[in-house]
């Protein structure tokens, strides 16, 4: 009996351990190409678990060769949304990058929708992409983090979602990202007293495909200090919006 007591003492520590070592988490959407993927090329460089989703898995060459755990998700699927719960049941989850995003129809600097044209097909899928998606994604993932240590819940927004922000082209996208705006305020109100922090961030105008070469920053200059943001946020920040370089954003 005293041998069974000393084995049970001996297994328990060393899990106690690797807990205790094993690398943070992170959950990426959107990590095919762009933002996403730069994202995940800086976590993994700081030893971190990264979880990648993309839509078609089987074409997301770079996200592969990155290292990261490559799983699909359609943001406007339930089905997908919870076929990716389940495989993920039961592991820790740090860090949700909420990033997978839908610009519109037309490119930056192409004929945006305005109120002359805008549909309500166009309206519906950028909100579902940019708003649904987020908030759905999150809920169906909070097993997860509370499982983790990190309880971080990152919505990628944009400044193009700022009530005071100028400009009348690009509805269906600025409406959304206004809407993730709100969603992050909710959540912050419901899991912030859990421990949780939940934020929106502003990357920039990044050259990408979503960004066009229109765009004055690259990813691999911007991504860094993005991920320094999100791993610094302190409880009393939760609730805000962040621009890439730290500052804060007004709504």
């Amino acid at each position: 009996m005293k041998i069974i007591t000393t084995l049970l003492t001996i297994v328990s520590s060393i899990c106690l351990s690797f807990a205790e070592t094993a690398p943070p988490s992170v959950l990426i959407t959107g990590a095919n190409r762009g933002l996403g993927l730069e994202l995940c090329k800086q976590f993994l460089k700081d030893g971190y678990t990264v979880y990648g989703t993309a839509r078609k898995p089987e074409a997301a060459t770079e996200l592969k060769e990155t290292g990261a755990h490559v799983l699909q998700l359609d943001v406007t699927s339930e089905e997908s949304i919870s076929a990716l719960a389940k495989t993920l049941k039961g592991k820790p989850l740090d860090i949700l990058i909420n990033n997978a995003g839908y610009f519109g129809p037309n490119k930056i600097g192409t004929k945006m929708d305005t109120i002359h044209n805008v549909t309500r097909k166009e309206i519906e899928l950028c909100h579902a992409v940019n708003t649904m998606g987020p908030l759905f994604v999150t809920q169906a993932l909070l097993p997860n983090l509370n499982a983790g240590t990190g309880k971080r819940i990152i919505n990628v927004s944009s400044r193009s979602g700022m009530l005071s922000r100028k400009g009348g082209g690009a509805m269906g996208y600025r409406l959304s990202k206004a809407g993730i705006n709100m969603v992050t305020v909710v959540l912050n109100s419901q899991l912030q007293p859990k421990g949780f922090i939940v934020a929106s961030v502003a990357p920039g105008h990044n050259a990408t495909d979503m960004g066009t070469a229109r765009g004055k920053l690259s990813p691999a200059e911007s991504m860094p200090k993005l991920k320094h943001v999100i791993e610094t946020l302190t409880p009393k920040q939760s609730g805000g919006f962040w621009y890439y370089d730290g500052s804060r954003l007004p709504w």
